[in-house]
């Protein structure tokens, strides 16, 4: 007789779309991480990464490996969503306003700075 081990697959979503979400926890969720960045310019990276952890628990996506989120805001398509800042693809343009796109719009209009 034979004894099967099977592990559970992660459930939750690595990234979430605001629009997912109920309009009064996207409204915090946008509130929390625009204190999460006021603090980390202002190098106060403790505050910011608690910030950030609040986030994760209040939308119930898998943490991150780098604990830190980021919110696309690609000027092609504004998808919004909320993710891991590690697979995060920034890109300054010639007004000095940095763009941060995912993964999804960095693959499909990716920004050069020429734009």
């Amino acid at each position: 007789m034979a004894i099967a081990v099977m592990t559970h697959a992660p459930t939750q979503p690595r990234e979430i779309h605001p629009h997912h979400l109920a309009p009064a926890i996207a409204e915090q969720v946008d509130a929390l991480l625009d204190q999460a960045d006021w603090h980390a310019a202002r190098h106060e990276l403790s505050t910011s990464a608690l910030l950030h952890a609040q986030v994760i628990r209040l939308i119930g996506i898998r943490p991150p490996d780098s604990k830190e989120l980021a919110r696309c805001n690609c000027p092609n398509c504004y998808c919004g969503v909320i993710f891991d800042v590690a697979k995060a693809r920034f890109c300054t343009d010639s007004t000095s306003i940095e763009w941060v796109q995912c993964e999804r719009c960095a693959d499909e209009h990716r920004l050069t700075g020429n734009e």
